[in-house]
């Protein structure tokens, strides 16, 4: 079996691969490619309500939260094509 979290289909078998498992692998991929995105609309939100509570002083008071953000907006991003699908 392989390895927990590996998608094991290429181009090549992608059609005779286990189906069950490549549907489980695609769900997982989506599921946490969704808690990322939600994990980052609540840094959001709490940037957001930041800007507001601080006004002239956000800059110096919300700079975490900036900082936190932007280095999770990168990885919060739904791919296009799976994986195993995308063009080496």
């Amino acid at each position: 079996m392989a390895e927990k979290g590996a998608v094991k289909a290429t181009r090549e078998n992608l059609y005779t691969a286990d189906r069950a498992e490549l549907f489980d692998n695609r769900d997982r991929l989506v599921r946490d490619q969704w808690v990322k995105i939600m994990k980052l609309r609540i840094v959001r939100e709490k940037l957001t309500e930041c800007y507001h509570r601080e006004s002239v002083n956000h800059m110096q008071n919300c700079r975490e939260l900036v900082e936190r953000y932007l280095k999770d907006l990168p990885g919060a991003q739904i791919g296009g094509r799976p994986p195993f699908l995308k063009d080496e």
